[in-house]
């Protein structure tokens, strides 16, 4: 997709305007949040459970050279083909080679943020490939030609009203009930995986003792993905190797009550290495993407680090606030919510996401929801702190606010000359920051905070 980023002022602006849109946002991301809470009561010691995973993905982190080197050994000795990318220009030629090689007319897809990432599909399109999304909400959001809006739920922007709408005209497929409209999509694609020349998905994890990806799922179209194709290709970022099945066990623990709310998701599949002489079923030919698309300048930044930690539960989406407001396309690129400002500003080109770390109230509630404790405000006030356009003016006030006497002086110095700040929002390289706060101190507040306080401190000692 069209990475636009740099109008997430206007496109938040806009969705915040839209109540249509709050109101699918509030009940989806409410439904969430009850399903989660109830599964995560039910679980004994789970901050247990939550330590365990923390240290699986911290542990594979610290050791992700040498976990992927195991993995690409294992794998290769199984008889996968692994495949190493710089960016996603690379990953793009990989994938559009392989499906070539294999010539592969129709194609399946898994639901895949990765895949969206690389923009994967209008290359494989160009190359006169017929491509079909087989999430269900991947499914609608490519009926619509939109992108998808959530990390888990790709069509959480979207009502009943306009699935119906949109089967109608894109599909000629009429239905009113949820289950109904289920079942049309169901039919529509089960031909296509039976035609399919090759299936392509992401993966939730890759285990670098055996050479296995895991993939996690609901609705089969997985499963269906990877087993009817003779060629499947799974894509994967650097950081989702683990080092062996415990370390998989101890985040398939947390990763579904955290994501749905399910104790275990319905489909957990291990792929490990192509069809074997006399087995019936299974790809005959395997890959594996490795993508990096700058990752590993991440990896070596100690502060922003346990970004890559991140198994994609999506929880921190259903309760941030910002989220609930403008949902997922305001955020201009693929990964929305409170990882998704800090993926997009880590990954993409530095003038091209300037505004998205501001865009956080810095309430915490996503820090206290992830399971694995990723401090996504704190990390985000790492990328304004470092941000260019308005690094000088942090920079002065964090050093003013080391020494009271100088940051008292220059308060009152400024008070002296503009007593109710109306002069700070124009001057010069203020205008960033000021777009989103509100600078003027209330006029009815005659005396500063400090002499307030002061004031009150020497009545309550009298």
């Amino acid at each position: 997709m069209e990475v636009n980023t740099q109008n997430f002022r206007s496109l938040a602006e806009r969705a915040s305007a839209n109540k249509r849109l709050r109101g699918v946002l509030d009940h989806a991301t409410r439904h969430f949040q009850r399903c989660r809470q109830a599964s995560m009561d039910a679980l004994p010691h789970r901050e247990e459970y939550f330590a365990r995973a923390r240290a699986a993905r911290f542990n594979a982190l610290a050791h992700l050279p040498e976990l992927l080197e195991e993995l690409e050994k294992n794998a290769t000795a199984l008889g996968t083909k692994v495949h190493w990318a710089h960016d996603a220009a690379e990953a793009r030629d990989i994938v559009t080679g392989i499906a070539k090689a294999a010539n592969a007319k129709v194609i399946v897809k898994g639901k895949s943020m990765i895949t969206e990432e690389i923009a994967l599909n209008p290359a494989l399109e160009a190359m006169g490939a017929e491509v079909w999304e087989t999430d269900l909400g991947e499914f609608i959001v490519q009926l619509a030609g939109e992108p998808p809006s959530h990390i888990i739920a790709p069509a959480l922007h979207k009502s009943r009203e306009d699935v119906v709408k949109l089967f109608a005209e894109k599909l000629n497929l009429h239905g009113e009930a949820i289950p109904e409209l289920t079942m049309l999509a169901r039919h529509a694609l089960r031909e296509k995986f039976l035609t399919a020349d090759m299936g392509i998905t992401g993966a939730n994890m890759a285990v670098a003792s055996t050479g296995s990806v895991v993939l996690v799922e609901n609705e089969g179209n997985i499963r269906m993905s990877t087993t009817c194709p003779r060629v499947h290709v799974a894509i994967m970022s650097i950081e989702k190797v683990v080092a062996d099945f415990e370390a998989v066990a101890d985040i398939l623990r947390v990763l579904p009550r955290s994501t749905t709310g399910q104790r275990m998701s319905s489909y957990v599949s291990v792929l490990t290495g192509p069809r074997l002489e006399g087995e019936t079923d299974g790809a005959q030919e395997t890959h594996i993407v490795i993508l990096d698309n700058g990752r590993s300048r991440v990896l070596g930044d100690p502060e922003l680090r346990q970004t890559l930690a991140c198994v994609r539960c999506g929880a921190c989406l259903n309760v941030c606030p910002v989220y609930q407001t403008i949902g997922g396309h305001a955020y201009g690129w693929i990964y929305p919510g409170p990882i998704g400002a800090l993926l997009s500003t880590l990954l993409l080109p530095e003038d091209k996401t300037r505004d998205l770390p501001y865009g956080c109230t810095l309430c915490g509630a996503c820090h206290r929801t992830c399971p694995l404790s990723i401090n996504h405000p704190q990390a985000l006030l790492t990328l304004r702190a470092r941000e260019k356009g308005g690094s000088i003016l942090g920079r002065a006030h964090s050093l003013l606010a080391r020494h009271p006497h100088a940051y008292r002086a220059a308060v009152g110095t400024a008070r002296a000359v503009d007593p109710q700040l109306d002069l700070l929002p124009r001057l010069p390289g203020l205008s960033g920051l000021t777009g989103f706060v509100e600078a003027r101190r209330p006029p009815e507040l005659k005396k500063s905070f400090t002499a307030r306080r002061r004031s009150a401190a020497k009545k309550e000692r009298s």
